[in-house]
């Protein structure tokens, strides 16, 4: 097939849902079809059967730009001649919608809870394009087909929009296995080695982590905290100061090996408050790193309690919550701990993207 894929950005070494387009991109050729990415920058080097094809968005402001690709996105389009057109933003009309990000209907919900701000912020020009962009792709007339990398995503869709449920299919992420695996060899270590990854630092829940932090010092369990990502490290640095964990924080800004960042720790803490499915969180079973993460996080469907990590709800208690499995973690032994990080990694090796890209390809050869 000839398949043009929408993304604003596609590239191994950025944030979680660009490297999955371009995994998924890689891979689809390698299966012997012809892939145009539709974006405002891609890797060059990802596949020789894969052309960009440059989306060129203007504007001043965030909604602008946000406009600006869709419209853009769709003249580029016209152009081509395609098989199948698969949308992994918000860009309408196509055949298939994947929700790469979190819903915004939704998150606005989780974020503004309260009546009067809600409706204010649904009025914000930034949030208006998005929620516009949002419902006109979610349209049964303007898409065929929504693929949904979670159950989370699949119910949160159903509850937003008026799209048919038998339309809505769940296809979960995959992950490089061979990039992400374990070391081979470990040692004990004085300090438990937290780790936090993410490229959008209030939504993934940074502030969380750093009031666990302060309350596991508080309660005397040595702990060391890696951040990773290029997110405004500021106002982080900050609250660090103020909760007086400064000393026992590493911001090191973006990776180009994230996975040894997987490797050295002992636990993955992400409490995400919306994520369709994190996969920060898979990579880091890949590398037989164990996950505590929220109920709103679509990759909490593939952990097991306790075997391979730990999930919490989203709620006031949530630090208090994530604190105390952390300190049930810290308990075990280290014939349970080794036995956890086998665990994760056989956890994760169903979830290769070869597979992935086949059932999504099944899906598209369908319509």
């Amino acid at each position: 097939m000839r398949i043009a894929v929408i993304r604003k950005g596609c590239g191994l070494n950025r944030g979680g849902a660009e490297r999955y387009c371009a995994n998924l991109c890689r891979c689809m050729a390698e299966l012997g079809h012809e892939v145009y990415v539709l974006a405002e920058d891609c890797d060059a080097t990802l596949h020789p059967a894969i052309m960009h094809v440059p989306v060129v968005s203007k504007g001043l402001t965030s909604s602008a730009l946000n406009r600006s690709f869709h419209v853009n996105a769709q003249k580029v389009l016209a152009t081509l001649k395609v098989d199948r057109v698969y949308a992994l933003s918000r860009s309408w009309p196509a055949d298939a919608f994947r929700v790469s990000d979190p819903l915004h209907s939704i998150w606005l919900e989780l974020r503004y809870p309260g009546r009067v701000r809600n409706f204010l912020e649904r009025l914000n020009p930034r949030n208006r394009a998005i929620l516009d962009l949002e419902k006109n792709i979610c349209t049964p007339a303007h898409t065929k087909v929504i693929i949904a990398n979670s159950m989370l995503v699949k119910k949160q869709l159903l509850a937003a929009y008026p799209f048919p449920a038998d339309r809505i299919r769940v296809v979960y992420n995959g992950v490089d296995l061979e990039k992400f695996s374990p070391k081979r060899n470990s040692w004990p270590r004085r300090e438990l080695q937290l780790l936090f990854v993410a490229q959008d630092f209030r939504r993934k829940g940074l502030a969380i982590v750093l009031e666990v932090l302060a309350g596991l010092k508080a309660a005397a369990l040595s702990c060391r905290l890696k951040v990773v990502g290029g997110d405004e490290r500021r106002p982080f640095v900050r609250l660090a100061k103020v909760l007086g964990v400064t000393g026992e924080v590493d911001f090191v800004g973006p990776s180009r090996a994230v996975e040894d960042c997987y490797r050295a720790a002992d636990l993955l803490v992400f409490p995400t408050r919306s994520d369709p499915f994190a996969n920060v969180c898979l990579e880091a079973l890949a590398c037989g790193c164990p996950v505590v993460t929220t109920s709103m996080n679509g990759a909490a469907e593939i952990l097991k309690e306790g075997e391979t990590g730990f999930v919490v709800d989203e709620g006031p208690d949530m630090a208090a919550q994530m604190a105390a499995r952390i300190m049930a973690f810290e308990a075990l032994s280290p014939d349970r701990r080794k036995k956890m990080k086998m665990d994760c990694r056989r956890s994760a090796e169903p979830f290769t993207i070869l597979r992935n890209a086949r059932e999504t390809l099944a899906i598209l050869e369908d319509l």
